[in-house]
């Protein structure tokens, strides 16, 4: 896969060395019915897209869109990922004849998502709603069969955080034009090749792995605005898959340059328990300075996508020379089929730490108890 990009300069053992793919959200790469939903978004006549859900039912969409920005430039993309009321009012302020609402719970039972679609149906006479769930009988498909919305399935056994290849991602991205098979085609290679001995997903596996004893802090250090939103959604894969049994890594997202002016200096100077990995990608616009200004003559004829790369490796370096270990993730297009296969990469390095730490990278049963007294204070209150 020669569009991702890994380097190191850490010496790292080699503690993983099983490359089976065989997992849920592996196999349901090739279940997807495309056609399904490339015609359904084609024929939405709508200008506003509306994602309702959280965690992984809204990160992997709102990652994507933000990487590829180059869809259609006169549709809207909005997300409700909090139960925030501003949020919501601004929603529900749209042309509802030019809005559609993707809803999108896997249990069918979010009390968050559930809550904002209540009250969409409330303010909005016959809002156009279109469902994702999964595709066992849950509350949200009844309710759903009952006010005749279309909806699309989540299979049972692919997890929130796994189901960027699914409806959940795939419709928003099919709405602005993008080639989900050309997403979709990627991840599957990426499934082969790591079979065959591709070193992305397992070699970061082991860097994490083997360099853990020390490193409880996992840091994304993205160097584009368009990776941000990406690092936020591998705080959820991360975090919410590994973090069991009393093992773990914090997964920490942050934004270069930015944060060189933030946080650098607790990555420099600080506790020494971090994992830095760099992600970068190319620059499709740039700038140059043509004039000299004192006393930054040094400046000119240096564009800005020039500053930004030569601050991050100026960055690496000062943190190499400290010990802190570090890594490079680069993404050397800016398409359908990149991000196809970073996405899926990420998922294998996710599943093939857990498997080495003998933990279930598949479930999530340390969020349960706060649903539950969520519950219980909502029905008592």
């Amino acid at each position: 896969m020669d569009t991702i990009k890994f380097d190191t300069s850490v010496n790292y053992e080699r503690l993983i060395s099983d490359k089976s793919v065989n997992y849920a959200f592996s196999q349901n790469l090739c279940k997807v019915n495309i056609n399904k939903i490339v015609n359904y978004a084609k024929a939405i006549k709508a200008k506003n897209f509306v994602q309702v859900g959280i965690g992984g039912s809204a990160l992997a969409a709102s990652a994507a869109l933000s990487f590829l920005q180059k869809g259609a430039q006169e549709k809207n993309y909005f997300c409700l990922d909090n139960i925030d009321p501003q949020r919501l009012d601004t929603v529900l302020k749209l042309d509802p004849k030019q809005t559609v609402f993707h809803v999108v719970s896997k249990s069918g039972t979010t009390i968050e998502t559930l809550s904002q679609l209540f009250v969409i149906k409330q303010h909005i006479k016959n809002p156009n709603i279109v469902i994702s769930t999964d595709d066992r009988d849950t509350f949200l498909r009844a309710f759903s069969v009952k006010n005749d919305y279309e909806i699309f399935d989540i299979p049972t056994d692919v997890g929130g955080r796994y189901s960027a290849f699914t409806s959940v991602a795939l419709l928003p991205l099919a709405f602005f034009g993008y080639d989900i098979e050309s997403y979709i085609e990627a991840a599957k290679q990426v499934v082969r090749d790591t079979r065959g001995g591709w070193g992305f997903p397992i070699d970061l596996a082991n860097l994490v792995v083997s360099t853990y004893d020390r490193c409880k802090v996992f840091v994304m250090f993205a160097y584009k605005d368009r990776l941000y939103e990406v690092a936020d959604w591998f705080r959820q894969l991360w975090a919410e898959s590994l973090g069991k049994n009393g093992v773990g890594q914090t997964p920490i997202k942050t934004l270069g340059t930015t944060d060189q002016h933030s946080q650098l200096q607790l990555y420099q100077e600080g506790i020494k328990d971090k994992l830095i990995v760099f992600l970068d990608t190319i620059s499709n616009v740039d700038f140059t300075i043509a004039e000299s200004f004192e006393p930054f003559n040094y400046l000119k004829g240096k564009s800005i996508a020039k500053i930004m790369e030569i601050e991050k490796q100026s960055t690496r370096k000062a943190l190499d020379e400290v010990q802190v270990p570090t890594a490079e993730i680069f993404l050397e297009n800016i398409n359908e089929a990149t991000l196809g296969a970073f996405f899926c990469s990420l998922m294998i390095t996710t599943a093939k730490v857990g498997e080495f730490w003998k933990i279930n990278p598949f479930d999530q049963p340390g969020v349960e108890l706060g649903k539950k007294y969520t519950k219980e204070r909502l029905q008592n209150d």
